[in-house]
């Protein structure tokens, strides 16, 4: 599952107000969406750069980057531990050696995974909307709305061809 479905899932859930588990992380990854936002703008992408969209001061650019930079290499770890434990229970799965009792253990150990990738998401979270003004939230939860909006979209159009 790529970073961008993850996190328009997670935001999803989490803006939804949803408690139910998902089969992505229920916390927003707003470092990754703001990465992403930025790598894509790189690229010419005509949506407009996120810091542009929220009107952020220079000030906040410069904090939202450091708290980015601050939780990048964990989430980045955290994200590739998940990724390779979900590949070796796939392997598991399709293989002939592992009996029940250790994919049972090799899934737990992912849902460990998967909790520790959230915490520490929700905690890059916090830090980020520390940042930002009430008016500002409110304008990033539409533009997550769009988001998931446009997300759906996708998934419709894919399913329709």
């Amino acid at each position: 599952m790529s970073i961008r479905r993850i996190s328009a899932i997670a935001m999803l859930v989490f803006f939804c107000g949803s408690t139910g588990a998902a089969i992505a992380s229920p916390y927003p990854a707003i470092p990754e969406i703001i990465a992403q936002n930025q790598q894509q703008n790189q690229r010419g992408n005509k949506q407009g750069r996120l810091f542009e969209q929220l009107n952020l001061t220079a000030e906040q650019k410069q904090r939202m980057q450091a708290v980015r930079d601050r939780y990048k290499d964990q989430i980045s770890q955290r994200m590739q531990a998940v990724r390779q434990a979900r590949q070796e229970l796939e392997t598991m799965m399709s293989g002939t050696t592992a009996n029940a009792s250790q994919m049972r253990d090799k899934h737990r150990q992912i849902m460990g995974l998967r909790q520790q990738l959230e915490e520490v998401q929700f905690e890059s979270m916090m830090a980020m909307r520390e940042v930002l003004t009430a008016e500002q939230r409110s304008r990033l939860a539409q533009l997550m709305q769009q988001r998931r909006q446009n997300v759906r979209n996708r998934m419709q159009n894919r399913q329709q061809q």
